[in-house]
């Protein structure tokens, strides 16, 4: 169960935000095993910066990776590229290195996973510049009945994918 400031970190989507509730969750000792673990994602998840000098989100970062190269093994020479780009960018968010460790950072990743497609899904309905389709896949309008439909199927293969390339990359 979480506390109340752990929940607050699952639902905000600021970096700068988050860390700051991790560091109060940090600071008050509560469970420490896992906020260590979150720290590590976190640091992680949100090491580099935007061209306007904002914090950059890996995991994002590569979920376009993912779109991007999705038809890549319909062209030439494209599939070999395409697991190239995908292995880096798991490497440069240290997916598999922090998978490995234990069942715990495991669980943790599964929920930073949860936060991305939370993220995504605010920032298509919300966002003029992203509003219009959601990983390619169906267009988003607000309060959506079809959005409702397709985003647990999307959630589910979004952790299997990792989960594949994190074993087999």
């Amino acid at each position: 169960m979480d506390t109340p400031i752990i929940a607050q970190y699952y639902r905000e989507t600021e970096p700068e935000k988050r860390k700051e509730l991790l560091e109060q969750a940090i600071a008050s000792g509560e469970d420490q095993e896992a906020n260590k673990i979150r720290k590590e994602i976190w640091e992680a998840r949100y090491k580099g910066t935007t061209n306007e000098g904002g914090i950059a989100d890996g995991y994002l970062k590569f979920w376009m990776a993912l779109e991007f190269n999705r038809n890549a093994g319909h062209k030439v020479f494209g599939s070999g590229r395409a697991q190239k780009e995908i292995r880096k960018e798991l490497d440069d968010v240290k997916f598999r290195e922090i998978r490995a460790k234990s069942a715990l950072h495991e669980e943790l990743l599964h929920r930073e996973c949860q936060h991305l497609v939370r993220f995504y899904m605010d920032l298509c309905e919300k966002d003029k510049n992203y509003n219009s389709v959601l990983c390619g896949l169906i267009t988003i309008k607000k309060d959506s009945a079809k959005v409702q439909k397709r985003i647990h199927p999307i959630k589910k293969a979004l952790r299997k994918v990792l989960i594949f390339f994190a074993e087999y990359f």
